[in-house]
């Protein structure tokens, strides 16, 4: 699926209509494909517990980076619509924040992964630091509106990055 992504990660596939949601599907598709390997891994580990660490745990910080890239590549893609308003731009934007924390806290305890969880945090804390250099909107009224709307999901992505990180630490302590 990675590979698919990247063939479609390309300007001819930026235009308008459908096309510029299929990197997104490619990123979603890949994201599920590495939750199959997880699962796999933990059923491996109950039999060898040292599997998982060395095993597992670089298929699982792939597996949290693809799922926030997934929300991030949707968000360009709707971003990048001429038509895109500036609400339907910050209800999504929320959304996606409230989406990875939502991924972070629930796979991490679903499938006891410390590992995607603390990888969940760090990307939202990217995103975090993120809104302090976003691009300014073409006109004043609309700068207003997603000024306000960054400085909201800039907390949103903080306080979901400190809810994956205490949940992940919540769970490998168990």
């Amino acid at each position: 699926m990675q590979s698919l992504w990247c063939a479609s990660f390309r300007p001819s596939y930026l235009g308008g209509g459908m096309k510029k949601y299929i990197s997104a599907s490619m990123l979603a598709g890949t994201a599920y494909s590495l939750s199959l390997v997880l699962e796999a891994g933990n059923a491996a580990a109950a039999a060898n517990p040292a599997f998982q660490a060395w095993m597992i745990t670089p298929f699982v910080i792939h597996f949290g980076w693809v799922s926030a890239a997934t929300l991030v590549n949707l968000n360009g893609s709707v971003a990048s619509d001429s038509t895109s308003s500036p609400r339907a731009l910050t209800a999504l934007g929320h959304s996606s924040a409230l989406a990875a924390t939502a991924l972070g806290v629930g796979v991490t305890v679903a499938m006891s992964a410390p590992v995607y969880g603390m990888t969940l945090a760090w990307a939202l804390a990217a995103c975090a630091d993120g809104m302090k250099k976003r691009k300014s909107a073409h006109s004043e009224h609309d700068e207003k509106i997603l000024g306000a709307a960054a400085n909201v999901q800039r907390k949103l992505c903080l306080a979901g990055s400190f809810a994956c990180g205490a949940t992940a630490l919540y769970t490998a302590l168990l």
